[in-house]
């Protein structure tokens, strides 16, 4: 019966250490680990961050293009 559980703990590492073997032998497998771990969402929130940045630049730069009311008042007397 003992004999049993380490023949059957033995298999389930094996088992274990080829799956962590596959998934780290390729780049799917890094992809994998990168969501599992969540670096891929910390990598997400980074990107979204610095395109929100560049959207509210170029949003800042397109207000100050634009005439002021007052101007084209005074412009109009």
């Amino acid at each position: 019966m003992e004999h049993r559980n380490w023949h059957r703990f033995f298999m389930e590492l094996m088992i274990g250490l080829a799956t962590l073997g596959m998934i780290g032998g390729c780049d799917s497998g890094e992809k994998a680990v990168d969501e599992i771990t969540g670096h891929r969402a910390v990598k997400q929130y980074h990107k979204s961050k610095k395109d929100i940045e560049k959207i509210a630049d170029q949003q800042q730069q397109r207000y100050k293009s634009i005439p002021d009311d007052d101007d084209k008042e005074d412009r109009e007397k």
